[in-house]
């Protein structure tokens, strides 16, 4: 890893734990995932943090999506991006919790 990665990619990398991860994958913005997708997976990969690389996977396919003529994705796909982006929220919250 080189001093010029980007400070939320550094952040992945450094994370103490899958419940940091997934804070960081939250907040990550969709223009980042999409060009660092398979640093990002490499990461949730060799952490063990399968949850992760799911998330990133909905969230690529969600952005790459072809739109209906109001804008939104397929819906079994946009239902299914709300539920990881729940699922990821509520397990990420937990580490604040104790």
């Amino acid at each position: 890893m080189s001093d010029s990665m980007l400070p939320i990619l550094r952040q992945l990398h450094d994370a103490d734990g899958d419940r940091a991860r997934a804070d960081t994958l939250l907040r990550m913005p969709d223009s980042v995932m999409l060009k660092y997708h398979d640093v990002i997976d490499g990461a949730c990969r060799r952490a063990g943090f399968d949850a992760g690389s799911k998330f990133l996977a909905v969230r690529v396919s969600l952005a790459l999506a072809v739109r209906d003529g109001e804008g939104n994705p397929p819906p079994d796909l946009a239902k299914m991006g709300e539920q990881f982006r729940i699922g990821m929220a509520e397990y990420a919250a937990g580490a604040s919790h104790g």
